[in-house]
């Protein structure tokens, strides 16, 4: 069956996450969609808690990564209460570098608006959706809702207000997913623009429904909560493209007929690893309630999605790809690359020829996407480190100046781990995020620079 699926977000008003509020009827010529709500469990705790009692005159609350931060107005609580951000595993999209966050209390209503700012690290989301990032919030059940958000690209931050709390998470609306984001010489691999479909009569979030057709010519492995490209939502889909790399790209009509998907072949020979992006630009969005933009809705004139694809020849079996404010160094020797795995801890350590080492490390380590953080204790937590030469360190780790002392931070960067083998078998991840490097040997003053971090080991045990 195809679904079909309306244009816009609801919730005009401010959400609680216990009551379900007023939401838009469908017009006569938008028909209700029929897919189900998307369901998840619960998100685990990741990271450590932040707290603070606030009362009836307002206050402010920050996430201890720095991501997070509530504003309460005088006069949303009678009288002291506590409050707190915890950050959690991401059940929406566990297969992406964005943490979900548990904002307490969850059984109190406040009589004004709660703002909370969530930040976002661009080179986490999908090259170009950052115009349609949105959040969503999960109800009891499970479900996952759509909330009106306003977008600050130039703050990269999302802010919501909100009259209840509970879990939140980050999604895109629009997103260019590959079957495989690895191939080897002339393999080829699909490509699918997906759509986050959103049911205003359920006030949620759609899981899609089996479609026979897609599921023949892509498989089911991507995108879970993500349908098919239909002109619900754009006009079009155009200028398919191999922005850069080697290799080529043929687009194709989806069963909506809407040239939504397209197939990359790799080239005959590959003699290093490198990689192609692919690109297709989306034309007449329909948009998303965002109370900062004109009359309440976000709509691009055009959203472009690009998707890298990761070409490796068959004799680099490992490898670590780093990526430091678009510099790219890569490590992939002869011989295969062993990290350690255990449930304790996880090490991914490798060095190149030049000196250039880069480790990276996970406390109580999980398939899943993780905050960084102390490495001590039951919390699920990574650490950074990148040395290019004697002087050039950079860590995960920093401080800030409070009251005349340091106070220790971490970045606010992600670490998912997506594949974990048996013995001799891949472990596979990325992180994404920024690490400081210090400008002098005194003080809290830090140069930032964005990373990313893919990698594939072998698992030694």
């Amino acid at each position: 069956m195809i679904r079909h699926a309306l244009w816009a977000l609801a919730l005009l008003t401010v959400v609680s996450c216990s009551k379900k509020p007023k939401v838009e009827q469908p017009g006569p010529s938008l028909p209700p969609p029929t897919g189900k709500p998307f369901t998840t469990a619960k998100g685990a705790v990741a990271g450590t808690v932040a707290t603070a009692v606030i009362g009836a005159a307002g206050g402010q609350l920050q996430s201890t990564d720095g991501q997070v931060r509530i504003q309460v107005p005088a006069g949303a609580v009678a009288g002291d209460q506590n409050f707190s951000i915890q950050a959690v595993s991401n059940t929406l999209r566990p297969d992406r570098p964005l943490v979900a966050y548990r904002l307490l209390p969850e059984n109190v209503t406040f009589t004004k608006p709660v703002s909370v700012t969530i930040g976002y690290e661009p080179i986490a989301l999908t090259t170009g959706s950052e115009d349609m990032l949105m959040l969503a919030w999960q109800t009891a059940d499970g479900t996952w809702r759509p909330l009106p958000t306003s977008l600050n690209k130039t703050a990269h931050t999302v802010t919501a207000p909100m009259t209840h709390f509970c879990d939140l998470a980050f999604y895109e609306q629009f997103e260019l997913f590959a079957a495989k984001t690895e191939i080897r010489a002339g393999q080829e691999v699909a490509l699918r623009c997906g759509v986050q479909e959103i049911n205003l009569n359920q006030d949620s979030l759609l899981a899609p429904i089996e479609h026979k057709v897609d599921d023949a010519t892509f498989g089911r492995t991507v995108g879970s909560n993500y349908s098919m490209l239909h002109d619900k939502y754009v006009t079009r889909a155009t200028g398919w493209k191999v922005l850069s790399g080697p290799g080529t790209v043929t687009a194709q009509k989806n069963p909506f007929g809407i040239e939504g998907n397209a197939v990359y072949k790799a080239p005959a020979t590959i003699t290093g690893v490198t990689t192609a992006i692919v690109e297709v630009t989306l034309e007449g969005l329909i948009g998303l309630k965002d109370p900062n933009s004109p009359n309440g809705i976000r709509k691009p004139e055009k959203l472009v999605l690009r998707q890298p694809i990761q070409l490796v020849p068959e004799a680099a079996a490992t490898f670590m790809k780093i990526e430091i404010d678009g510099e790219v160094i890569m490590i992939a020797p002869q011989q295969p690359m062993f990290a350690n795995y255990d449930n304790d801890l996880a090490l991914f350590d490798a060095e190149n020829p030049a000196g250039i080492a880069c480790q990276v490390a996970l406390s109580n380590p999980k398939l899943g996407t993780w905050p960084c953080g102390q490495q001590e204790g039951t919390a699920t937590e990574a650490y950074v480190t990148l040395q290019k030469s004697t002087n050039d360190f950079m860590a995960s780790i920093f401080c800030e100046e409070a009251g005349g002392a340091p106070i220790q931070k971490h970045s606010a960067g992600k670490l998912t781990i997506s594949k974990v083998g048996n013995a001799n078998e891949p472990i596979e991840g990325v992180f994404t995020g920024t690490l400081y490097k210090r400008k002098s040997v005194v003080g809290c003053d830090w140069q930032t620079h964005s990373v990313k971090i893919t990698f594939r080991f072998l698992r030694l045990v």
